[in-house]
C-alpha cells in the first residue's frame, strides 16, 4: 500500500481527514521560522540568479530557484507559509533557516522544536550537540564550538556560503577557508562573499578527498553532490558528473600557510572519512574540533564508526549522536 500511495498526488492526499495536519505538524518548526522571517525580508533576482535580504542580516543572499522536490514542498505547505511568499524563492528562504539561522558550523544551534516536528531541517539540526546521549559533556561542548575572535575554520562542503557568513561575523580577525566542490555552488559561495564584502571568507573551488587529483562529482540541481554516490553512500548514482579538482586539508592547510586551524567542519555527503584521511597532519598538529554528519553508509555501516576510528587514531575523544553525528575533540 505504500508503494501505491508515493504515486497519489499530493493534492489528493490532501483530501483525506488529517493528512494536512500530520504534513503541517512534521514541517512545524520550519513554518514558525518561515513566517517569522517573512516580514522583514525583501526578495529580488540579479539576471537569472534570484536574492534575498534578510533584514536581520544586512546582507544579500544568492542561492538557487525553487525547483523539483523543493518546489512540490512549496505546494503543500502554501496553505501555511505566509500569503505573499514568492514560491520561486521559497528555496531560498528554506536554505536561509537551514544554513544561517542554524549553520552547520554550529553545531550547539538548532530549532526547539521536538524531533518529529523538524521536517524540512538536515539531519544534524535533528542530532545537534544537545541531543547527545552523553549529557554530561554536553555543556562543555556547547561552549568549546561556539566561534571565538581570531579563529581559523575550514569548512568542507560550505555550499552556498551562508553559514560562512554567519559566523565570519562572529570570528572577527578570525578567517574561514570555505571549499565546495560543484561548479554552480561555488559560484554562488563566491558571489555571496564578494557582494557583501565579507573579507575573512576565502572560497575554494576544489572537492575534498583523501589525496589531490581530479576526479568525477556526481551532481544535481543544488545540493546533494558526492564524489562517494550509489550503494555505498545511499546516494542514487547521479546521471550528472563534473570534473573537480581534489584536494588534502593538509593540502590547503600548507598552500595557504596556515599555523593554527580551530576547527574542521566536513559536509561532503559521504565521503568524509576520506576527508579525514586527508586531514591527519592538520589533525596531530593543530588539534582542531571537529563535526561531520556519520549518517551515510558503507555497505550496511554507518560511516560514523569509520570516523571514530579514524580520529580515536590521532587522539581524539568522539561523541556520536543517535543519527551519526560526529562530535571530536582533542584529547
Amino acid at each position: 500500500m505504500k508503494s501505491v500511495a508515493r504515486f497519489v498526488p499530493r493534492s489528493i492526499k490532501n483530501l483525506v481527514p488529517g493528512y494536512r495536519s500530520r504534513w503541517r505538524d512534521a514541517y512545524r518548526a520550519l513554518l514558525a521560522e518561515i513566517a517569522g522571517l517573512y516580514p522583514s525580508i525583501e526578495f529580488g533576482q540579479t539576471g537569472d540568479t534570484p536574492w534575498i535580504e534578510p533584514k536581520e542580516t544586512g546582507l544579500r543572499l544568492h542561492g538557487f530557484w525553487t525547483e523539483g522536490a523543493e518546489l512540490e514542498l512549496y505546494e503543500n505547505l502554501r496553505p501555511d507559509l505566509p500569503a505573499h511568499l514568492p514560491r520561486t524563492h521559497f528555496r531560498l528562504c528554506k536554505d536561509f533557516v537551514n544554513r544561517y539561522r542554524y549553520p552547520h558550523l554550529r553545531p550547539d544551534l538548532k530549532p526547539q522544536y521536538p524531533r518529529d516536528q523538524l521536517h524540512g531541517f538536515h539531519g544534524q539540526h535533528k542530532d545537534a550537540l544537545v541531543d547527545l546521549p552523553d549529557s554530561s559533556a554536553v555543556e562543555g561542548l556547547t561552549e568549546l564550538f561556539r566561534p571565538k575572535p581570531g579563529e581559523i575554520i575550514i569548512d568542507g562542503g560550505a555550499f552556498l556560503g551562508f553559514g560562512d557568513l554567519r559566523v565570519a561575523a562572529e570570528i572577527g580577525s578570525g578567517h574561514i577557508y570555505a571549499i565546495e566542490a560543484a561548479g554552480a555552488c561555488h559560484t554562488l559561495l563566491r558571489q555571496n562573499v564578494e557582494f557583501n564584502k565579507v573579507a575573512n571568507v576565502t572560497p575554494i573551488h576544489r572537492a575534498v578527498w583523501k589525496e589531490n587529483g581530479t576526479m568525477n562529482l556526481g551532481t544535481t540541481y543544488a545540493q546533494g553532490n558526492s564524489l562517494v554516490t550509489g550503494k555505498v553512500n545511499g546516494f542514487e548514482p547521479s546521471p550528472h558528473a563534473e570534473t573537480v579538482g581534489a584536494v588534502t586539508i593538509d593540502t590547503v592547510v600548507d598552500e595557504f600557510g596556515l599555523h593554527r586551524v580551530d576547527m574542521l567542519s566536513f559536509t561532503l555527503n559521504g565521503a568524509e572519512p576520506e576527508a579525514v584521511m586527508g586531514a591527519q597532519n592538520t589533525l596531530r598538529r593543530f588539534r582542531p574540533r571537529f563535526r561531520a554528519p556519520g549518517r551515510y553508509l558503507r555497505g550496511n555501516t554507518p560511516i560514523s564508526e569509520m570516523l571514530r576510528e579514524l580520529l580515536t587514531a590521532c587522539g581524539y575523544r568522539v561523541f556520536t549522536g543517535q543519527r551519526g553525528n560526529t562530535i571530536g575533540i582533542p584529547l
